[in-house]
């Protein structure tokens, strides 16, 4: 089983494509992270096919399970323009 993980912008793939969206996973410890930056999606963007295409954070359940304490795990976000 994995989790996966998508960013869509309520606009076009075009105007979407000028945005990326990086995705970091932290342990408790503070110092072990994972982190993968992605483009935003548009919103015709079917999220299967987005899921299925790879261009999205995608962490197998192993992987999380490293991440987890007490149920929970630190996930962020941080959206910001392509230059």
């Amino acid at each position: 089983m994995a989790d996966y993980c998508a960013v869509q912008m309520n606009g076009t793939s075009i105007e979407a494509s000028k945005y990326k969206c990086e995705f970091t996973l932290r342990a408790v410890n503070g110092i072990e992270q994972i982190s993968k930056t992605f483009l935003v999606h548009g919103y015709s963007e079917d999220f299967e096919a987005i899921f299925n295409s790879g261009k999205c954070l995608n962490l197998d359940e192993e992987t999380i399970k490293l991440f987890v304490e007490e149920n929970k795990f630190k996930l962020s976000g941080t959206l910001s323009r392509v230059y």
